[in-house]
């Protein structure tokens, strides 16, 4: 009976509707024309035998990088190779 009462608690929780959505965006990734590359980033971070995780110096560098691109600061990976520069 506990067990039911927790699972009833997890499903109306804001963690399972955050996992539910995360999900989502998985499920359109991996259907996705870059589905293979994903499944293998994915994997490389599973079986890493020490798992490392990011610092929050991390996180902010990854957050300044996603901002840039939502800013329009970025290059493709063909104007990089071509030699342009920001």
């Amino acid at each position: 009976m506990a067990d039911q009462a927790h699972d009833e608690e997890w499903k109306n929780s804001p963690a399972d509707a955050a996992m539910k959505g995360l999900l989502a965006k998985v499920k359109i990734i991996a259907g996705g024309p870059h589905g293979e590359l994903f499944s293998r980033v994915v994997d490389t971070f599973l079986h890493m035998s020490e798992p490392e995780y990011f610092s929050p110096e991390d996180l902010a560098d990854i957050e300044e990088g996603l901002e840039d691109i939502r800013q329009g600061r970025c290059l493709t990976l063909e104007e990089y190779r071509q030699g342009k520069r920001l």
